[in-house]
Protein backbone atom coordinates (compact mmCIF):
# COMPACT_ATOMS: atom_id res chain seq x y z
CA UNK A 1 0.00 0.00 0.00
CA UNK A 2 1.58 3.62 -0.82
CA UNK A 3 1.11 6.70 0.79
CA UNK A 4 -1.39 8.08 -1.56
CA UNK A 5 -3.56 5.29 -0.60
CA UNK A 6 -3.08 5.10 3.39
CA UNK A 7 -3.83 8.96 2.58
CA UNK A 8 -6.83 8.40 1.05
CA UNK A 9 -8.40 5.60 3.49
CA UNK A 10 -7.02 7.59 6.41
CA UNK A 11 -9.36 10.48 4.97
CA UNK A 12 -12.49 8.13 4.70
CA UNK A 13 -12.30 6.47 7.93
CA UNK A 14 -12.17 10.21 9.48
CA UNK A 15 -15.01 11.54 7.33
CA UNK A 16 -16.83 8.26 8.17
CA UNK A 17 -16.41 8.65 11.84
CA UNK A 18 -16.91 12.73 11.91
CA UNK A 19 -20.44 11.35 10.02
CA UNK A 20 -21.58 8.54 12.56
CA UNK A 21 -20.81 11.01 15.57
CA UNK A 22 -22.36 14.04 14.02
CA UNK A 23 -25.64 11.36 13.68
CA UNK A 24 -25.21 9.79 17.02
CA UNK A 25 -25.23 13.44 18.18
CA UNK A 26 -28.30 13.85 16.65
CA UNK A 27 -29.73 11.14 17.94
CA UNK A 28 -28.85 11.24 21.41
CA UNK A 29 -29.11 14.62 22.07
CA UNK A 30 -31.82 15.91 19.76
CA UNK A 31 -32.41 19.96 19.11
CA UNK A 32 -34.80 21.57 20.82
CA UNK A 33 -34.57 24.96 18.93
CA UNK A 34 -37.55 26.96 18.62
CA UNK A 35 -39.76 26.52 15.30
CA UNK A 36 -41.65 28.76 13.13
CA UNK A 37 -44.68 26.44 13.91
CA UNK A 38 -43.59 27.17 17.51
CA UNK A 39 -43.12 30.62 17.24
CA UNK A 40 -46.43 30.62 15.15
CA UNK A 41 -48.23 28.70 18.21
CA UNK A 42 -47.00 30.89 20.84
CA UNK A 43 -48.01 34.22 18.61
CA UNK A 44 -50.96 33.19 17.59
CA UNK A 45 -52.57 33.59 21.12
CA UNK A 46 -51.48 37.53 21.65
CA UNK A 47 -52.94 40.48 20.21
CA UNK A 48 -50.65 40.39 17.18
CA UNK A 49 -49.02 37.13 16.18
CA UNK A 50 -46.84 38.92 13.32
CA UNK A 51 -45.88 41.75 15.95
CA UNK A 52 -45.02 39.27 18.72
CA UNK A 53 -42.93 37.63 16.30
CA UNK A 54 -40.75 40.16 15.10
CA UNK A 55 -40.14 41.37 18.87
CA UNK A 56 -39.05 37.56 19.12
CA UNK A 57 -36.90 37.80 16.24
CA UNK A 58 -35.48 41.11 16.78
CA UNK A 59 -32.93 38.98 19.08
CA UNK A 60 -30.49 36.94 16.64
CA UNK A 61 -30.57 34.41 19.13
CA UNK A 62 -33.62 33.20 18.65
CA UNK A 63 -33.15 31.21 15.77
CA UNK A 64 -31.51 28.51 17.31
CA UNK A 65 -33.03 29.05 21.12
CA UNK A 66 -34.53 26.01 22.71
CA UNK A 67 -37.42 26.90 24.71
CA UNK A 68 -35.72 27.62 27.95
CA UNK A 69 -33.69 30.47 26.51
CA UNK A 70 -36.82 31.83 24.39
CA UNK A 71 -38.25 32.51 27.89
CA UNK A 72 -34.69 34.34 28.98
CA UNK A 73 -34.94 36.26 25.64
CA UNK A 74 -38.57 37.07 25.44
CA UNK A 75 -38.13 38.31 29.21
CA UNK A 76 -34.76 40.59 28.30
CA UNK A 77 -36.74 41.90 25.50
CA UNK A 78 -39.62 42.77 27.95
CA UNK A 79 -36.77 43.90 30.43
CA UNK A 80 -35.32 46.47 27.39
CA UNK A 81 -38.51 47.68 26.52
CA UNK A 82 -39.65 48.42 30.52
CA UNK A 83 -36.66 50.14 30.85
CA UNK A 84 -36.70 52.01 27.46
CA UNK A 85 -40.36 53.34 29.12
CA UNK A 86 -39.72 54.29 32.24
CA UNK A 87 -36.78 56.49 31.55
CA UNK A 88 -39.19 58.02 28.76
CA UNK A 89 -41.64 58.47 31.13
CA UNK A 90 -39.26 60.16 33.51
CA UNK A 91 -38.68 62.75 30.62
CA UNK A 92 -41.50 63.52 30.09
CA UNK A 93 -42.24 64.05 33.82
CA UNK A 94 -39.36 65.60 34.30
CA UNK A 95 -40.15 68.46 31.34
CA UNK A 96 -43.79 68.45 31.81
CA UNK A 97 -44.94 72.01 33.26
CA UNK A 98 -48.64 70.71 33.77
CA UNK A 99 -49.00 69.84 37.60
CA UNK A 100 -51.76 67.19 37.05
CA UNK A 101 -49.53 66.01 33.94
CA UNK A 102 -46.69 65.62 36.30
CA UNK A 103 -48.72 63.67 38.64
CA UNK A 104 -49.71 61.11 35.72
CA UNK A 105 -46.47 60.87 34.36
CA UNK A 106 -45.00 60.25 37.79
CA UNK A 107 -47.73 57.66 38.01
CA UNK A 108 -46.19 55.84 35.31
CA UNK A 109 -42.53 56.13 36.54
CA UNK A 110 -43.76 54.43 39.60
CA UNK A 111 -45.58 51.45 37.73
CA UNK A 112 -42.84 51.09 35.89
CA UNK A 113 -40.54 51.28 38.23
CA UNK A 114 -42.87 48.12 39.64
CA UNK A 115 -42.86 46.17 36.70
CA UNK A 116 -39.10 46.30 35.84
CA UNK A 117 -38.81 44.41 39.52
CA UNK A 118 -41.32 41.94 38.67
CA UNK A 119 -39.66 41.42 35.55
CA UNK A 120 -36.51 40.85 37.30
CA UNK A 121 -37.78 38.05 39.15
CA UNK A 122 -39.75 36.69 36.73
CA UNK A 123 -36.19 36.42 34.69
CA UNK A 124 -34.43 35.05 38.10
CA UNK A 125 -37.28 32.13 38.17
CA UNK A 126 -36.85 30.99 34.38
CA UNK A 127 -32.78 31.13 34.88
CA UNK A 128 -33.63 28.39 36.99
CA UNK A 129 -36.31 26.89 34.79
CA UNK A 130 -38.66 27.61 37.53
CA UNK A 131 -41.64 28.34 35.00
CA UNK A 132 -44.59 27.23 36.87
CA UNK A 133 -43.72 30.41 39.85
CA UNK A 134 -43.33 33.28 37.14
CA UNK A 135 -46.58 34.56 38.20
CA UNK A 136 -46.06 38.13 37.61
CA UNK A 137 -46.16 39.11 34.17
CA UNK A 138 -50.25 39.42 33.69
CA UNK A 139 -49.53 42.22 36.53
CA UNK A 140 -47.13 43.99 33.83
CA UNK A 141 -49.57 44.33 31.44
CA UNK A 142 -52.24 45.72 34.03
CA UNK A 143 -49.72 48.35 34.98
CA UNK A 144 -49.18 49.32 31.69
CA UNK A 145 -53.14 49.86 31.27
CA UNK A 146 -53.23 51.88 34.06
CA UNK A 147 -50.60 54.42 33.11
CA UNK A 148 -52.11 54.80 29.80
CA UNK A 149 -55.33 54.77 31.43
CA UNK A 150 -53.97 57.55 33.62
CA UNK A 151 -52.41 60.16 30.74
CA UNK A 152 -54.50 61.74 28.30
CA UNK A 153 -55.49 60.26 24.75
CA UNK A 154 -53.41 62.59 22.99
CA UNK A 155 -50.42 61.73 24.90
CA UNK A 156 -47.25 61.18 23.03
CA UNK A 157 -46.82 58.28 25.11
CA UNK A 158 -49.17 55.96 23.80
CA UNK A 159 -46.76 54.22 20.98
CA UNK A 160 -44.76 53.07 23.84
CA UNK A 161 -47.27 51.77 25.88
CA UNK A 162 -48.74 49.99 22.99
CA UNK A 163 -45.42 48.41 22.66
CA UNK A 164 -44.52 47.54 26.14
CA UNK A 165 -48.44 45.94 26.20
CA UNK A 166 -47.61 44.00 23.07
CA UNK A 167 -44.09 42.60 24.24
CA UNK A 168 -45.65 42.03 27.40
CA UNK A 169 -47.85 39.41 26.15
CA UNK A 170 -45.30 38.08 24.22
CA UNK A 171 -43.13 37.15 27.05
CA UNK A 172 -46.61 36.21 28.88
CA UNK A 173 -47.37 33.16 26.21
CA UNK A 174 -44.13 32.23 25.94
CA UNK A 175 -43.85 31.43 29.78
CA UNK A 176 -47.07 30.06 29.14
CA UNK A 177 -46.33 27.60 26.80
CA UNK A 178 -42.84 26.49 28.31
CA UNK A 179 -45.40 25.19 31.53
CA UNK A 180 -47.93 23.62 29.06
CA UNK A 181 -44.82 22.01 27.28
CA UNK A 182 -42.11 20.90 30.38
CA UNK A 183 -45.60 19.69 32.09
CA UNK A 184 -46.61 17.10 29.07
CA UNK A 185 -42.44 16.49 28.80
CA UNK A 186 -39.89 14.72 30.63
CA UNK A 187 -37.50 17.28 31.84
CA UNK A 188 -34.10 16.52 30.79
CA UNK A 189 -31.75 18.65 32.61
CA UNK A 190 -28.85 16.93 32.28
Amino acid sequence: MDCVELAIRSAITFVASVAILLVASVIIFPSDGVTEDILAAICSQTQNQETCEAILESDPRTTSADLPLLSLISLELLSKQADKNHNSFVQFRDNSTDPDLKRSLGNCVTDYNDMRGKIKVAHQLSHKRQYKRIHELGQLIKLAYNCKNGLPSNSPTSGITETMLLTSQTAVYVNQFLITYFSQQPLNLV
